[in-house]
């Protein structure tokens, strides 16, 4: 396999902002995905830690602070490798946060690695994190606007910013699933979109 047939598509959002959607949509496209948040989970449990979002930023800081900012971004190249020596040459990294994970992806990389951005209202991301109900979901508009910021002050706003695309998600999932979609084939057929 050369470089060029690799297509590796990093994506970024603030949380709820559809990453993971956007993920099972590349999936049933024929990408796999390597989760950064995955990566942080291992080192979780390899820690002795129980599992709490507490928990996970609190080793993702650790991590970073031992290793570098980069240091998620190497422990998913990792992973990321593994794929390709197994034949995988369509790849998304789900969660990129900042530009030093950014500059090391592209480092490691090379050409053919591209970030897409997930833009959603803040309402509206919100309300989904409440109603999908997951133990890291804000409890009220204040926990909300703190896990922002924590977010923000990572990086990602930066990242967002300097993305190679930016896909809107503030429609019904079938839109977004069919802009997705069309993204995806057009990133396939090396459109510029």
């Amino acid at each position: 396999m050369t470089e060029s047939e690799i297509k590796i598509i990093g994506v970024t959002g603030m949380p709820g902002s559809g990453k993971s959607v956007f993920a099972e949509h590349a999936n049933n496209e024929g990408y796999n995905t390597v989760v950064m948040g995955d990566v942080v989970r291992a080192k979780v449990i390899e820690y002795g830690h129980e599992q709490t979002p507490e928990s996970g930023r609190k080793v993702m800081l650790e991590i970073r602070e031992k290793y570098g900012e980069e240091a998620v971004a190497h422990l998913t190249c990792l992973a990321i490798d593994e794929l390709i020596e197994q034949g995988q040459s369509e790849i998304i990294i789900d969660g990129i946060r900042s530009q030093a994970e950014v500059t090391h992806f592209r480092e490691h990389l090379g050409k053919d690695f591209i970030i897409v951005a997930i833009h959603v209202d803040p309402l509206i991301r919100y309300n989904r994190l409440k109603l999908r109900g997951r133990n890291d979901a804000p409890k009220t508009e204040e926990d909300f606007a703190k896990r922002d910021e924590a977010e923000l002050n990572l990086g990602l706003g930066e990242t967002i910013v300097f993305s190679n695309y930016i896909l809107s998600n503030n429609r019904t999932l079938e839109s977004f699933k069919e802009s997705s979609i069309s993204l995806l084939n057009d990133l396939k057929i090396g459109k510029k979109t």
